[in-house]
């Protein structure tokens, strides 16, 4: 899906090198249409509900359709199997070993240690656990 919000160079980026972005950042390059507090999402999300059911479901419809013409479905379809192929690649069962024998956190962190993914940066730069929130 990112393709389709970022370009192709962007999404090939963000998707080659796990590079984290703050709700900030991905609002500026709009692969998400806003960012607030979590604190705010109840109220936010309350006011889409005031939407028309009507309106609501034909501008999904319209929206999407939109984005099936420029190929989404066969990009959906596409995924899985590749998906499934990388799994199956020396690399793949490689990855699906170490997470298995030493735990996900290892082969995260052997995968995406390069590019200072964001879970193993600084305590202030990752996300905020549900748990820290009174949730």
């Amino acid at each position: 899906m990112w393709v389709y919000r970022l370009g192709l160079a962007k999404a090939k980026y963000y998707a080659l090198t796990s590079e984290w972005i703050s709700g900030n950042e991905a609002a500026d390059i709009e692969l998400i249409n806003f960012a607030g507090p979590l604190e705010a999402l109840d109220d936010e999300v309350a006011k889409l509900a005031t939407i028309p059911l009507t309106q609501l479901v034909s501008m999904k419809l319209i929206v999407n359709q939109a984005y099936d013409n420029m190929g989404l479905q066969s990009t959906q379809t596409l995924g899985p199997i590749l998906d499934c192929i990388m799994n199956n690649t020396p690399e793949g069962r490689e990855f699906v070993q170490v997470a298995a024998s030493q735990g996900v956190r290892e082969v995260i962190t052997r995968r995406d240690g390069p590019f200072a993914e964001y879970s193993q940066g600084r305590p202030e730069d990752q996300p905020r656990k549900r748990s820290e929130l009174g949730h």
